[in-house]
């Protein structure tokens, strides 16, 4: 357990024992005698001064070290998968703080030893540092499976990752040389059935020739560690061609002039409204739709169809037929109107007729289309009123107001009013 001084403490000390040695140097001048237990006391004291500003720790090492096989007989591979191990090191307080794994070399000697199961001491080296010591090694032992070392040839595969971007395909992938030389244990050897290199091709827009890492793999496809390849790498030719690419757009038109006066594009019908492109993507990833050529709707006053030719390109084609039908619709821009009538009256019997005192007209709010508006003609507007049959007296009469047929009512006033029939 580290032990607490005062602040101050370990400065306060050197300082005191600086001043004990000088003035003690002085007074053992005049004794020689005494020279020699006085360096004795003070390199004491600097060992005990020393000891206390940097303690020596004793603790297991927090990363655990790989151990590695040495000397292994020419005819023999290890065959199983060494565990790691721990260290407990005891070192100044200073060298702990700035230890590494890489200053530790775990390893065990395989010199003379046979093709069979075995447990073996772990050395281990301090490499780089000075003043750590190994105390102890945990576990002192890992188990070692040696078995005869085995060569074989096996053939070379390959995986390819992802996928080429729209618009290229994958093409032939050919390794440089078609089998490897693998060796290892014997019983790790008998699980390889092929090499194979992950090859990724995903962006990959040109051919090209690369070299890629083998790794042997067992027969579900899962990698055997502990087997060399020889060589490690391999050179492959992979083929990227550019495809054809299939682009759906948008048909857009344009018009030019404009429809007859008072009458507007109440909507206009693309079929289809969308075609099939098929071209390079170089060629196609910048258009976006296809634009027809103008329509001319100058003094158009009636909806229209016709079918128009789509633009031709040299760099795609058109999938669907080259044509599109368009068709607009124009109607009537409708406003109102406002005049006044006076009514026609039918008097066959040729009595007297009296108003209200204040009846003069009626004022009629007609809707109409504007061209209908402009030309429309007043004296096409009647209101007759036929009071023939009426009895002698006091009558409220509700006009029947007769319209061109292209007009509508919104609103009469009077919409009805009274008249006395005398003699």
């Amino acid at each position: 357990m580290e032990s607490k001084f005062p602040e101050n403490f370990y400065s306060n000390l050197i300082a005191i024992a600086k001043i004990i040695f000088s003035r003690t140097y002085i007074e053992l001048k005049k004794s020689p005698g005494l020279l020699l237990l006085s360096l004795i006391i003070s390199s004491a004291l600097w060992i005990f001064v020393t000891d206390t500003e940097n303690p020596q720790i004793t603790d297991t090492f927090p990363v655990s070290i790989v151990v590695q096989p040495v000397n292994v007989g020419s005819e023999l591979a290890v065959a199983n998968t060494i565990d790691k191990i721990n260290i407990r090191v005891s070192a100044p307080q200073n060298k702990w703080e700035n230890l590494q794994s890489n200053n530790f070399y775990a390893f065990v000697d395989l010199n003379g030893l046979g093709a069979r199961q075995q447990n073996v001491a772990v050395r281990i080296d301090v490499n780089g540092i000075r003043g750590v010591k190994i105390i102890e090694v945990i576990p002192s032992k890992v188990n070692i499976n040696l078995e005869n070392l085995v060569e074989k040839q096996v053939s070379i595969d390959f995986r390819a990752i992802g996928s080429p971007p729209l618009g290229y395909k994958l093409g032939k992938i050919t390794p440089k040389s078609n089998i490897t030389d693998i060796s290892g244990p014997e019983s790790l050897i008998q699980l390889v059935k092929s090499v194979i290199a992950d090859i990724n091709v995903t962006g990959l827009t040109v051919s090209l020739e690369q070299s890629y890492n083998l790794t042997p793999r067992g027969t579900g496809g899962g990698e055997i560690q502990g087997v060399t390849v020889n060589p490690e790498s391999v050179f492959f030719d992979i083929e990227v061609n550019q495809t054809n690419y299939t682009k759906t757009i948008p048909v857009e038109i344009s018009l030019t002039g404009e429809p007859k006066y008072g009458y507007k594009i109440s909507g206009i019908e693309v079929s289809p409204a969308f075609v099939k492109l098929n071209g390079s993507i170089n060629e196609l990833q910048n258009v976006n739709s296809i634009l027809l050529k103008p329509i001319n709707i100058n003094s158009q006053a009636i909806s229209f169809s016709d079918k128009i030719d789509l633009p031709i390109s040299p760099y795609y084609s058109i999938i669907n037929d080259n044509y599109v039908k368009v068709t607009l619709t124009i109607v009537p821009i409708f406003g109102s109107v406002r005049t006044t009538v006076i009514p026609e009256f039918i008097n066959k019997k040729n009595r007297k007729v009296k108003f209200n005192d204040d009846f003069d007209f009626i004022s009629l709010n007609l809707r109409g289309a504007l061209d209908d508006i402009n030309n429309l003609k007043f004296n096409e507007i009647k209101i007759p009123i036929d009071i023939s049959e009426f009895e002698l007296g006091k009558h409220t009469v509700r006009p029947n107001i007769k319209l061109p047929e292209t007009f509508s009512l919104i609103s009469s006033i009077p919409m009805e009013f009274d008249i006395n029939i005398y003699e």
